[in-house]
């Protein structure tokens, strides 16, 4: 086809989804969308051919047989880039007459389409505008084809302009080409019965890779990232389980969406950025520098002032915090901060728009706006004061002039930019740090003409009259008719006067004090703790899984795997739901096990979810993930067929991104266990490159479970001698390869460490040629700790994970199934601990007879850290006695949870419920302290969170002992 080439003709033909533009955040936030939904996607670039071209080269680099993908980075908080592939069907140009006649000749070709992408800005969605008239031809030939037959064409738009479906539908119906074309009223039916417009908010932080212009850099997805409007129920229900996707199927909620982000997310955006541009902070993410009152500041203005939203809307406070949470951990991505002067354009409408309004939902709600927001609106008047000479008044619109705060002491330091004397933040307009100055445009120029004089003669009068000359200009705000608005009027003035006179800005907020606490009240305790808990992203300490870079036989998911046992796999773990089946099945373990693995999946089903009630929490696991991942109305029709089929359609590299995000993860470290398999030995020395938050953990199980037969095959084929050098030697081998967090091992019952070891050393040398003949004794575990685990862990410098109290075998007949728990041998534990302290111990136990005593010796040794409720032990009732037991020893010196997942949909339920139990368990803690008179603010909760959830462990790994 001219000027639009296919890249696989198949997948053009079944194309389902056409992109009116390619711009950057099109690419970003719903062409992934549509890709999740198993769309492929036809791109149209509406001006230019960048992206054909980029798409051209592409294909020359893509190996024969395989088909082109654009690439999109995502930026995560510690600086890893995740680049994620989406594959295109076709790309072309509207640029040239040819372009155009093959974009309007799709909806003849494409059978299958079903969505229409626009990535039409708001500049663009005009009458008669260009995109407009083309969208127009385009759907009139998708009316002339017949298509949206079956099922309505969705057609969603990526601008933020409010209501954007709206305004797209109402410009496409009075268009020139809908109004003079052929079959006019016919066509008009058509649109009315077979097109849904949906109004879409969208909500991603996006620019470009350095150094490559058309590879979209992004913020990881926000929770609402697209809020799309479905009240006509068009589109499938699978949309809701795709990451940073909500659909609103009942009116007048998506405008509360769209309210919340631009009273919260925009409304702070805007209070922080003229303090910071004037302060010379020149990026959003110094907001975080030490010492730096931006967030208090906002945690303030936000508690006193925008919370009152909630009244005004009618929402519940738990639907609008959340909103604000995440917005502040956003900006303190350390790896993603804007230009403050970029984000400054427009002041007075964004004033109007983003905070005045929380203005009068402070007073309607019989409440006094706080100093903070008088100080917001005279950080924008101050930023908004014209100073020095003004050369570019007569340019439309007029271009004026204004001059920074002096740097703090120790600034000039941390200023991302402070190298550049001058750059453009946008075309035309400069930050000039020699001359000290900023150029800015704002609207037709009233507002800052009108503040032009107090550049020069900032007298107390001259400042209050004025103030309230401009802020009456600002819609819903009447500073000479409102008591009220005159009182906050008088107070912006004051806080103005001292920025143009004797204080800096930034000083002016110190001043008024942002960093001192903001307590919570009892009321809202449950509620913070409770946001804090589900929306702090959690380091797991300890999982079974590989991504899935490693291969299908290491990367387990889906709910053939949830529901089943593989035991001749290369990375199987005992199964809860198994064995809860084989309690209640006529077949044998051994019988079971000989079943593929989806005839096992069929059996656990019927029995566990058709015949009985899912009351287990493996059970419950099991729906609490189907139900996150959108599969519910599969669940209600117990489809066991629908929900492999929705698996199907996945992809395993976005799947476990998208698991990640739901069980809301930085990372999780993955045990490899070179014993185990040849996969897994073979995972261990030659591992693919590892995708950001996956780390390694080294799991030697197999040297305390004599098993050397298993051991001793391994060196062999790792060409190592068959002792305990030879051990060590592979395992450091491993560990070069891996780079692990820590080495992992789980000791028996009947592990014992005494203070030397029982054998003399002559008796057996790290050198001592092994045997798998039951007659030649193995090495103790005495022995396997000194003369591998030990020395190993002080020549990698890592931690030894030590998972205590397994009972091996209790019922051989059940397999790997038959293991069981035993007391785990603390005496040992003290000895170690005692006798290595330069070595790190990260221990578990599964007992709950030995709870108390570990959490009593983890106050005694600084080299020991507690960490999670591991295997039987994690369950709601053991891991809430636990972790208030630990609360209650060592404060929030350990890490409450693990999952131990071995298949990644179990992240997902594992920490849902884990998360819920911390909140209650917290709740009640802090409600004690409270009675006691013990003030807590949401930041106490937030950091208290973040080290119960990972912050503990990294400390502890991080710190010196010596």
């Amino acid at each position: 086809m001219e000027q639009l080439a296919p890249f696989d003709e198949a997948a053009f033909l079944s194309a389902s989804a056409v992109c009116l533009g390619t711009g950057r955040f099109l690419r970003a936030v719903l062409a992934p969308i549509l890709s999740e939904l198993g769309c492929e996607i036809v791109f149209v670039q509406g001006r230019g051919s960048s992206f054909e071209k980029y798409m051209q080269a592409r294909k020359e680099s893509t190996p024969p047989g395989e088909r082109p993908t654009y690439e999109v980075d995502t930026v995560l908080s510690d600086g890893a880039v995740l680049t994620t592939y989406h594959k295109v069907a076709a790309c072309g140009s509207l640029s040239t007459r040819e372009g155009c006649e093959a974009f309007f000749r799709l909806p003849e070709k494409l059978r299958q389409l079903r969505y229409i992408g626009v990535g039409i800005t708001e500049a663009g969605i005009v009458h008669n505008g260009s995109a407009i008239l083309a969208l127009a031809e385009f759907l009139h030939g998708c009316f002339r084809a017949g298509r949206g037959e079956e099922a309505p064409l969705s057609v969603l738009n990526t601008d933020n302009l409010p209501f954007n479906g709206d305004a797209l539908r109402n410009h496409v119906f009075s268009c020139d080409f809908s109004q003079q074309c052929e079959e006019k009223e016919a066509f008009a039916k058509w649109l009315e019965s077979h097109v849904v417009f949906h109004n879409t908010m969208v909500d991603r932080i996006t620019s470009h890779r350095d150094g490559s212009t058309e590879v979209p850099r992004s913020e990881p997805l926000p929770h609402k990232a697209f809020v799309i409007e479905d009240l006509r129920a068009v589109l499938p229900a699978q949309l809701r389980s795709v990451p940073g996707v909500l659909v609103r199927t009942q009116a007048n909620t998506l405008s509360h969406d769209i309210q919340l982000k631009l009273r919260i997310a925009n409304g702070l955006h805007t209070a922080m950025v003229y303090v910071m541009a004037l302060s010379q902070q020149l990026t959003t993410d110094q907001c975080t520098l030490p010492g730096s009152p931006i967030l208090p500041y906002l945690e303030h203005l936000f508690e006193c002032d925008i919370v009152h939203l909630t009244t005004e809307l009618g929402l519940p406070r738990p639907a609008v915090t959340p909103t604000f949470s995440e917005w502040m951990a956003r900006l303190q991505h350390p790896h993603f901060g804007l230009d403050c002067f970029f984000v400054s354009q427009n002041a007075t409408t964004k004033l109007g728009i983003r905070l005045i309004p929380s203005v009068g939902a402070t007073l309607k709600a019989g409440e006094t706006p706080s100093v903070f927001m008088a100080f917001s609106i005279a950080a924008a008047l101050r930023f908004l004061t014209p100073r020095g000479e003004q050369h570019r008044l007569a340019e439309q619109p007029p271009v004026f002039s204004g001059r920074l705060d002096p740097k703090e002491e120790g600034q000039a330091e941390a200023c991302l930019l402070s190298s550049v004397d001058r750059w453009e933040y946008v075309p035309g307009l400069s930050v000039n740090l020699t001359e000290q100055t900023y150029d800015f445009k704002d609207g037709d120029g009233l507002v800052p003409f009108l503040l032009r004089s107090l550049g020069e003669h900032p007298s107390a009068a001259a400042v209050s009259s004025i103030t309230t000359e401009v802020l009456s200009r600002v819609s819903g705000f009447d500073p000479r008719s409102d008591a009220a608005h005159a009182r906050l009027a008088a107070q912006v003035a004051q806080l103005l006067h001292r920025m143009l006179t004797t204080d800096t800005c930034l000083a002016v907020l110190r001043s008024l004090r942002p960093c001192q606490p903001l307590y919570l009240e009892r009321r809202q305790l449950e509620e913070a703790v409770s946001q804090e808990v589900h929306a702090c992203e959690a380091v797991d300490v300890h999982t079974h899984l590989f991504a899935a870079c490693y291969g299908n036989q290491l990367m387990q998911y889906g709910i053939d795997a949830m529901l089943s046992l593989a035991e001749d796999s290369a990375l199987a773990c005992s199964s809860d739901i198994v064995t809860q089946y084989l309690a209640v099945a006529e077949e044998s373990f051994a019988d079971f096990v000989r079943l593929p693995r989806q005839a096992q999946a069929e059996r656990v089903w019927d029995a566990l979810f058709v015949q009985r009630s899912p009351l287990s929490e493996a059970c419950k696991g099991v729906i609490t993930t189907l139900n996150a991942l959108g599969l519910e109305e599969y669940l209600a029709q117990r489809d066991l067929e629908g929900i492999r089929s929705w698996y199907a359609s996945q992809d395993g590299d976005k799947f476990n991104e998208k698991v990640m995000r739901l069980a809301k993860l930085k990372s999780v470290i993955c045990s490899h266990s070179p014993f185990f398999a040849a996969a897994q030995l073979e995972a261990c020395l030659n591992p693919p490159p590892r995708p950001p938050r996956y780390l390694a953990a080294l799991e030697v199980d197999s040297l305390l479970e004599h098993d050397w037969a298993k051991v001793l095959s391994t060196l062999h084929a790792a060409e190592e001698p068959r002792s305990l050098r030879g051990v060590r030697s592979l395992l450091s081998r491993c560990v070069a390869m891996l780079q692990p967090e820590y080495l992992s091992v789980s000791t028996p019952y009947d592990f014992e460490y005494p203070p030397k070891m029982a054998a003399s050393a002559g008796e057996r040398s790290e050198d001592t040629v092994l045997d798998a003949d039951i007659s030649t004794p193995p090495p103790t575990a005495a022995e396997v700790f000194d003369h591998v685990l030990l020395p190993l862990c002080r020549s990698a410098r890592v931690p030894l994970l030590l998972r205590m109290g397994t009972r091996r075998q209790v019922n051989p007949m059940l397999g790997i199934n038959g293991d069981s728990l035993g007391r785990a041998g603390l005496g040992a534990l003290v000895t170690l601990c005692s006798t290595h302290p330069d070595v790190k111990f990260i221990v578990t136990v599964l007992s709950h007879n030995d709870q108390q005593e570990a959490a009593i010796l983890a106050s005694k040794f600084r080299n020991l850290h507690l960490w999670g409720c591991w295997w039987f032990s994690n369950t709601p009732a053991s891991r809430a006695q636990s972790s208030s037991m630990r609360l209650e020893i060592l404060g929030t010196q350990f890490t409450y949870h693990a999952s131990s997942a071995r298949v990644h949909d179990h992240l997902i339920y594992k920490w849902r419920h884990s998360r819920a139990d911390l909140a209650r368990i917290l709740t009640a803690r802090y409600s004690e302290l409270m009675e006691q008179g013990w003030r807590v603010s949401r930041g106490d909760v937030r950091r208290d969170v973040a080290r119960l959830l990972g912050g503990s462990f990294e400390e502890f790994c991080k710190k010196q002992l010596s």
